[in-house]
This record gives C-alpha cells, sequence and structure tokens, in this order.
C-alpha cells in the first residue's frame, strides 16, 4: 500500500505544477521582463527546489504563451555570449492574470474559500484519526 501512496502523491504534485506553470510565469512577467532560465530559476529557487522544471518545459510554456499573445519577447544583446529573448506579459496576459486571481486565488473568491474551508476540515479528521489510533 506505502508502494502506492507515493507515485499518487507525486503525479497529484506534477499535475497541480503542470496547472500553475502558466500563472507563476505570468506573474513573475509582470514584476519584471525575464529570460526562460532566469523564470526557470526564480521558480526553482523559490520553491526551495520543490518545483523542478526541465529547460525544454520553460520554452514550450513561453512558445504556448506567446501563440496566445499573452507574452511578447525581444531580443537583447548580453554582455557576455550570446543575444538573449526577454519575455514580458502582455496586456492580454494581465487580463488573464486578473481573472485568474478574482476567479481562484483572491480570499474574496468562492473556490479560495472553499479550498481552504475543505483543507482546514480534511486536517483536523486526518488529526483526530491519528491521536484515536495513539
Amino acid at each position: 500500500m506505502v508502494e502506492q501512496i507515493n507515485p499518487i502523491a507525486k503525479r497529484m504534485l506534477e499535475e497541480w505544477k503542470k496547472g500553475m506553470l502558466t500563472y507563476w510565469a505570468l506573474s513573475l512577467l509582470v514584476l519584471k521582463p525575464m529570460y526562460g532560465l532566469e523564470i526557470k530559476k526564480e521558480i526553482e529557487e523559490t520553491t526551495s527546489g520543490k518545483l523542478r522544471l526541465g529547460v525544454s518545459t520553460m520554452y514550450q510554456l513561453l512558445r504556448r504563451l506567446k501563440k496566445k499573445g499573452l507574452v511578447k519577447s525581444r531580443w537583447e544583446q548580453t554582455k557576455t555570449g550570446p543575444p538573449r529573448a526577454y519575455y514580458e506579459v502582455t496586456e492580454t496576459g494581465k487580463t488573464v492574470l486578473r481573472t485568474y486571481v478574482s476567479e481562484a486565488l483572491s480570499p474574496d473568491s468562492p473556490i479560495y474559500k472553499a479550498i481552504g474551508n475543505l483543507t482546514q476540515k480534511m486536517i483536523l479528521k486526518l488529526h483526530q484519526e491519528k491521536r484515536n489510533k495513539q
């Protein structure tokens, strides 16, 4: 049974990561224009390495976002090495972020409240069950 738990939990985390990458990348690009490896590094560092991304994953995401009109890119010469593509959020991308935040992440959102309430109840229930077994 235990050997089945880790793969299931890992899959849930992978699904969550995949769903959150668009939000995460767009949010970082609202703060400042960045190049792909910089976005990857920022995500990995701020999650203490819990979210690891392949280079190809990052650039595939950026291509999809660009194709949807959520980001645009510009090439800049670097002091060392080849030119880099810097990405920034378009107005459409900002609108998508505002909508997503208001629908899912804002404390006023029904989804946010429901997830918070459910999580609180679930943690209490699991804690009670653990105490009862001791």
